[in-house]
């Protein structure tokens, strides 16, 4: 019968060598021949050859060729579309390019997400949603992760992971370009009602330089409210159609996105040795930031394009410009397509995995035995107090970027373009290299479990000590004119003079001055004309309160005024990033002990379902509840709604101080809650070894060789 032969090689790796009976129905033999040097090691540690006889004659054959026939013969092993299994295909069978395939895939969801954020403003200004009404739908993604997390990873965890993996990308791929359909059926329509609603002087076809009169146009006031509310009906109608299309959009993303985290990390933990996983982890967490980066980047260019890709006579910094906010969801969506199609190809394991081969033996998931799995995680207290300190860091920090590009939009005045851009390299890009750092960090100084315990908690507490000062850091208010300050923090406008039309007051269209302040419209700013230039309005004149204030102007351009805000003159800007990208390095640098804690504080059998579990756990209490908590606090700082029938819209200006206090303190408050958890796992974390497991694994090995290479003397006495 045959039999198995173990070698110690030189450099420590073990061969398993099959021994086959020489004695075969064609009377030739196949035994393994091994070149030994003097000492009777193999040179270079390395099998050397596999040698066959036939007819009296040793035939020799290329050790790596035979090696990639077998694994082409066996499928779960080898890389492949089904039956298409060709040869050089089996070179990509390996854990680098798997882990090339993976960081790919999971840079391009990590895209979506930070994409989807920098075109929030564009979609809730083109569809009037607030704020609130956009934390709900976004929470449709984690609504989707928690629906599939747990049944997914017992499933998938146990069978063919990259099919999983690569079925949830083509999921994902739908739903973004699904995401897209809102602009190819109601595109153009909104576009155009944006345009009018913004010059502040209700429909019109002109196409003149002459002058026209704001005040002839109000005699018109009852035909034009009539047409404004049959408009607004049809926008709510539309509103409510697009809602729809983006929640169940965002469902599908959710669920298509869980299987690459859930699988895909630990499908690499099992494919590689335990002392090499800290760095492969700061690999695949560190280039994943570059998702989330690269998404705001590709938001920033998208919004300088126009929706309908024309060029028209406006700028990104004009209050009527409306970004090409589906561009970039048609994009990834495509880039995921392709993909996908190297994610199928890969096997079940990895040739060099450490994992047991024999997995066709091993007994098949069961729903019967999912309730075991999981009170056997619910049992295990340190997994669930790192569990409820995961949430409590992710919600804040998701909270945080979700709405930073409009805070910085609020706050310092920035046009879309630049606070995507910014968003993505100041913040994003920062928290990559901590990431990494940190990882090449674990691997080098190997500390033990409550230190990385520990530090995790020191960042939380940190972080939160950096929001408290950023709340004091930001621009004011004062170029607006007519804002008022309340004794209760709260500002309004009021009208800076009496003007001489009977205007709409509760229609926010900014102009700024030739005085250098901001007006709530033309009407405040008490303008009887308007200029238009290729059917844009191009300017306001005989502005009444604007030429008050300028003695030394002549009256004819001391009274005129252009569409959109007037710039900011404010140096606390660049003081607020360089704070913001500090603290949140620091913060960044407790990702990879996480991730590590977690894998190594549950048995082997369980690292899938472990983070499927920590999945749904930061869905249901850290992502759903997130975009809500920080729509509210976002809605909270609003001093100018849009009204449609009745009904709230968006908003189109924001108080900063308000604004500014909220969004930091409510960050920090919950950072302090997770800095207490924190301090719960670092003490109980001492029963977690990190370096125990890797001598029991090496042991393991070493004991494996032994047994075999015991039982291959026995073959030898019988047969050679």
């Amino acid at each position: 019968m045959a039999g198995e032969d173990t070698q110690i090689l030189a450099n420590g790796n073990v061969e398993a060598l099959t021994i086959i009976p020489p004695k075969m129905t064609n009377g030739n033999g196949l035994i393994c021949g091994k070149q030994h040097n003097n000492n009777g090691s193999i040179p270079n540690g390395r099998l050397h050859e596999i040698s066959a006889t036939e007819n009296g004659k040793l035939i020799m054959s290329d050790e790596k060729s035979s090696s990639l026939h077998t694994e082409f013969d066996d499928p779960d092993v080898s890389c492949g579309w089904g039956p298409c299994r060709p040869h050089w295909l089996q070179y990509f069978a390996t854990k680098q390019a798997f882990l090339v395939t993976f960081c790919i895939t999971w840079v391009l969801q990590g895209m979506y997400y930070t994409y989807f954020v920098s075109v929030i403003t564009t979609i809730e200004k083109l569809f009037q949603i607030q704020s609130k009404t956009t934390g709900i739908i976004m929470s449709a993604t984690e609504i989707g992760q928690i629906g599939s997390s747990l049944l997914l990873t017992y499933y998938g965890g146990q069978g063919h992971r990259p099919k999983w993996i690569a079925w949830g990308m083509i999921l994902f791929a739908v739903s973004s370009f699904t995401c897209s359909m809102p602009h190819f059926i109601f595109g153009e329509q909104l576009i155009h009602q944006n345009e009018m609603f913004f010059s502040g002087v209700g429909p019109g076809d002109h196409n003149n330089t002459d002058p026209m009169n704001l005040c002839k146009l109000q005699e018109q006031s009852e035909n034009i409210t009539l047409s404004r509310f049959t408009e607004q009906r049809i926008q709510n109608k539309i509103t409510t159609v697009v809602l729809a299309i983006f929640f169940v959009s965002l469902l599908g993303v959710g669920m298509g996105q869980t299987a690459v985290y859930t699988l895909g990390i630990p499908y690499i933990d099992d494919n590689v040795a335990s002392r090499e996983s800290p760095l492969y982890f700061a690999i695949t967490i560190g280039v994943r930031i570059l998702g989330p980066a690269l998404g705001f980047i590709l938001g920033s260019f998208c919004t300088m394009i126009y929706a309908d890709l024309s060029k028209p006579q406006i700028t990104p910094t004009d209050p009527r410009w409306v970004g090409a906010w589906w561009l970039g969801l048609v994009l990834i969506a495509a880039m995921l397509m392709l993909v996908s199609i190297g994610m199928f190809a890969f096997p079940t394991r990895l040739p060099t995995s450490r994992t047991t081969p024999k997995r066709v033996d091993a007994k098949k998931p069961s729903l019967r035995d999912f309730p075991k799995a999981v009170k056997r995680l619910l049992k295990n207290d340190i997994l669930m107090f790192r569990t409820a300190s995961s949430v409590l860091h992710i919600l804040p920090i998701a909270g945080l970027y979700t709405f930073l590009p409009k805070y910085l939009e609020s706050q310092f005045r920035l046009p879309a373009h630049h606070a995507n851009m910014i968003s993505g390299v100041g913040g994003i890009l920062v928290m990559g290299l901590g990431i990494i750092i940190s990882g090449v960090f674990i691997l080098r100084a190997k500390p033990n479990a409550r230190f990385v315990a520990a530090w995790i908690a020191f960042t939380a507490v940190v972080y939160a000590i950096g929001m408290g000062v950023l709340m004091f850091i930001g621009c004011p208010m004062d170029d607006f004119a007519g804002l008022v300050s309340h004794s209760d923090g709260s500002s309004s406008f009021e009208p800076t003079c009496e003007a001489t039309c009977d205007c709409v007051r509760n229609k926010f269209s900014p102009i700024c001055g030739v005085d250098g302040k901001t007006y709530f419209s033309a009407c405040h700013a008490g303008c009887s004309n308007y200029t238009v230039v290729d059917g844009k309005v191009s300017s306001f004149n005989n502005c009444q309160c604007i030429g008050s204030n300028l003695t030394m102007t002549p009256p004819e351009i001391a009274s005129t005024a252009t569409i959109g805000y007037c710039e900011l003159e404010c140096s606390n800007f660049w003081v607020y990033m360089v704070l913001f990208s500090v603290f949140v390095f620091i913060h960044s640098t407790s990702e990879v002990g996480s991730m590590l804690l977690i894998l190594r504080c549950v048995d082997p059998r369980d690292k899938a379902m472990a983070l499927g579990l920590i999945q749904f756990a930061i869905g249901l209490f850290g992502n759903v509840p997130c975009p809500i908590v920080y729509g509210a606090v976002v809605d909270s700082a609003c001093l100018v709604w849009e009204f449609a029938c009745g009904e709230r819209g968006a908003c189109w200006l924001y108080d900063s101080n308000v604004f500014r206090m909220f969004y930091h303190g409510t960050t920090g408050g919950i950072l302090v809650l997770a800095f207490v958890v924190d301090i719960v796992v670092w003490y109980k974390a001492g029963s977690i070894n990190f370096v125990e497991e890797q001598e029991v694994e090496e042991g393991t090995v070493e004991e494996m060789a032994t047994l075999k290479s015991q039982d291959a003397q026995v073959v030898d006495n019988d047969y050679l």
